[in-house]
């Protein structure tokens, strides 16, 4: 008997299953794509770091700028290395939360000539500040950065010098002269009546009669015109200032802020009654009186000299400033958020693996008053 033998199956030892070679496929596609995915994600985490960087040293400068043009005279003549100091504490403290290098002696501000002197008022103070920020990724050290992968950050801010005098009146923080008060010359048209001649007479007892005496006339009292601006040195305000500064309708910042009211009414004045908005008062009639806002809202300040007021409406917001979330953990966001006063409601977290930690912000970091205020910003964060 004759027995055949069986021929091998076409899924035997010989061949390879069609799902392990599809597996197989796309385990090298997936291999030669994660390179390309690897180098596109470190350049948007390193542009995404500048651009933070861009805007933290911007707001930087505009602190410097903002004291420079409050205390120009630290900087006049051998200028006043306290205030000097000051100027260097305040840029300080704001630039802890850069991500670049800061040189270790911040550049002094540069005062511009306005035609007559470059330390007075509405003349400008322009800072310009830069530093070197370390790329992570070494694929972009050809194409945004120097060779060993550093980027210089610059900003430049500019403000109106708010001290010194208008029209004799001294204002920004100085004791201002006090005003000549007007007086009446000389009467016109009234002359004195001559002392008439004594006649030769026969009565001895004959007098002259006396000369005529002219009546002065009344001394002119000045007219009286109320009026203040408000001004604030504390860290993250800004706004304010005498007239033709730059947003001096209106002082922005984070609470606590220290205003400092400038009293610029012409005209004699001794009743005076401050009204600053969150309820407090105060008498004084002296050239500056300071008021500290420690809760959040927007503040209407009103000034009474005799019968005569002059109000600024809305003169004072203090708000809130949108936090850093870099580096913060995805579950920490919401805590994060309403800590600096913010509606925990607008804030949105994108998707991402587990409690990642935060690299995206909608918002920049840093920013005082972002639109909708304390109540209604919105941002989104992710990874």
């Amino acid at each position: 008997m004759i027995r055949r033998r069986a021929l091998p199956s076409s899924h035997g030892l010989g061949s390879v299953p069609r799902a392990c070679r599809a597996r197989g496929q796309s385990l090298v596609e997936f291999a030669l794509l994660l390179p390309v995915l690897v180098i596109l994600m470190m350049l948007a985490v390193d542009v995404g770091r500048v651009y933070f960087s861009t805007v933290s040293l911007h707001n930087v400068a505009r602190i410097g700028a903002n004291y420079a043009a409050q205390s120009a005279s630290a900087w006049q003549g051998t200028g006043n290395s306290a205030m000097q100091a000051r100027y260097q504490a305040l840029m300080r403290a704001d630039a802890r939360g850069l991500d670049c290098t800061l040189p270790t002696t911040l550049p002094a501000p540069a005062f511009i000539d306005s035609g007559v002197n470059q330390y007075s008022l509405g003349s400008r103070v322009r800072v310009s500040l830069s530093c070197r920020f370390q790329l992570l990724s070494p694929f972009l050290y050809g194409l945004i950065g120097d060779s060993t992968g550093g980027v210089q950050v610059t900003s430049t801010t500019t403000f109106t010098i708010r001290t010194g005098s208008v029209d004799s009146i001294v204002v920004g923080g100085a004791t201002p002269t006090p005003a000549p008060t007007a007086s009446a010359g000389p009467t016109s048209g009234v002359e004195p009546t001559p002392t008439p001649t004594a006649t030769a007479s026969s009565d001895p007892d004959a007098t002259p009669d006396p000369a005529a005496t002219p009546s002065p006339e009344p001394t002119a009292t000045p007219e009286l015109i109320v009026s203040f601006y408000g001004s604030s040195t504390s860290v993250d305000a800004s706004g304010g200032g005498p007239p033709g500064s730059e947003h001096e309708h209106q002082i922005v910042g984070v609470p606590p802020i220290e205003v400092t009211f400038t009293n610029t009414t012409q005209g004699l004045h001794g009743q005076c009654l401050w009204e600053f908005g969150d309820g407090g008062t105060s008498t004084s009639c002296g050239n500056t009186v300071s008021r500290t806002y420690s809760t959040r809202g927007t503040y209407t300040v009103k000034l009474t000299v005799q019968d005569k007021s002059y109000t600024r409406s809305a003169y004072v917001l203090v708000g809130c400033k949108v936090p850093a979330f870099a580096g913060v953990r995805k579950n920490s966001a919401a805590t994060t958020w309403t800590s600096a006063g913010f509606d925990a409601a607008k804030l949105t977290t994108q998707n991402g693996s587990g409690n990642y930690r935060i690299g995206y912000q909608s918002l920049a970091g840093g920013l005082v008053n972002p639109p909708g205020g304390c109540a209604g910003a919105t941002i989104t964060v992710g990874p």
